[in-house]
C-alpha cells in the first residue's frame, strides 16, 4: 500500500510518504500539495490532518484535483478541517458573554491559524456543503463525513475525542 501524508510537519504519520511546504527533517516532497508530482494512479491513500484550511480556495481545489489524479481507482483521501460555522458561533457566544468550551485564543487560533511558523495561518473556511461542492468538482465518487472515517483507519488526534472541537472529517473515494 502506497500512502502520502500532506502537511506532515515535524511529526509525520508512520508508513506514509511525507510532504510539507517547510523543509523539516525527513520530508520527501517539499512543496505545496497541488505541486506533488507522483505518478497518476500511484497512491492508495492520501492523508491531510490539519492542512486543508491552510490552503487558499484556489489551492484547495487544485490540491483536490492533484490528489484525485495520484489516487488509484478506489483509493481514498482522508482530511479534516475546522467547521467554520461552529467556530464563528463560539466566537459570537464569547462576545455575548456566554460560556464556551474554549478560550478566546483557542477560538481565534482555530479560525486564523496558530501562527507558530511560516504557513501556520488559515486561508480558507469550510462547511460540509462547501467541501462537498469542491469534491464533486474534482470528480470524487463517494464522500463520507464523520470522525469514524479517521478512527476506523487507525488515525488518532486529540481533537477526535472532543466533540466540541468542531472539525469536519472527510473520506473521499476516487
Amino acid at each position: 500500500m502506497t500512502r502520502l501524508e500532506l502537511g506532515s510537519g515535524q511529526r509525520p504519520s508512520p508508513g506514509y510518504l511525507t510532504s510539507d511546504i517547510n523543509a523539516f527533517d525527513g520530508i520527501d516532497f517539499i512543496c505545496s500539495p497541488e505541486q506533488i508530482g507522483l505518478a497518476s494512479g500511484s497512491l492508495d491513500e492520501v492523508l491531510a490532518l490539519g492542512v486543508m484550511e491552510h490552503l487558499t480556495y484556489a489551492k484547495f481545489d487544485l490540491t483536490l484535483t492533484n490528489v484525485f489524479r495520484m489516487l488509484r481507482p478506489g483509493g481514498f483521501f482522508l482530511f479534516d478541517c475546522p467547521e467554520l460555522l461552529a467556530w464563528c458561533e463560539y466566537y459570537s457566544m464569547l462576545e455575548r458573554g456566554e460560556e464556551v468550551p474554549f478560550t478566546r485564543e483557542h477560538i481565534l487560533s482555530t479560525l486564523f491559524g496558530w501562527q507558530r511558523f511560516d504557513g501556520d495561518t488559515h486561508a480558507s473556511g469550510w462547511s460540509e456543503a462547501t467541501i462537498t461542492k469542491s469534491l464533486n468538482r474534482a470528480c470524487f465518487q463517494k464522500i463520507e463525513f464523520g470522525v469514524d472515517q479517521m478512527l476506523s483507519r487507525g488515525h488518532m488526534r486529540r481533537r477526535f475525542e472532543r466533540p466540541d472541537d468542531a472539525h469536519i472529517y472527510v473520506c473521499a473515494t476516487k
